[in-house]
């Protein structure tokens, strides 16, 4: 079913693009109410149909963005003067950065495989 939507999705180029910055801002909401402490359900909802806008859209080529929207936001949040909880904060940098740094190696693998096979792009 999933392939079937995406398929369609695709069809149309100018959805691709609204449904991916969709699932951007949605990501960069999730980490402003998650660093402001708010609540877990509303943070984790707006998380969660990011990535499920992203799949659909086709971020599996890229997964990159959704993890450094959520740092960017997470950053400026604290520039913005609303306290913040500090542990709150940190946990979520953690998460952002660790969530970074896979989606880069996952991105990266293909490369590396083909150059360790020979072939040059």
């Amino acid at each position: 079913m999933l392939r079937r939507v995406r398929a369609s999705v695709r069809r149309m180029p100018g959805a691709v693009r609204l449904i991916s910055l969709a699932a951007l801002l949605l990501t960069a909401a999730a980490g402003n109410v998650a660093v402001r402490s708010g609540p877990v359900v509303e943070w984790v909802l707006l998380l969660v149909v990011a990535v499920v806008g992203a799949v659909v859209a086709g971020a599996p080529a890229h997964l990159w963005p959704l993890p450094a929207i959520w740092l960017v936001a997470t950053l400026l949040v604290t520039t913005t003067g609303v306290p913040v909880d500090g542990v709150t904060l940190a946990v979520s940098l953690v998460a952002g950065g660790v969530a970074l740094v896979a989606a880069i190696a996952v991105d990266v693998q293909p490369t590396l495989r083909r150059r360790r096979r020979g072939v040059r792009p």
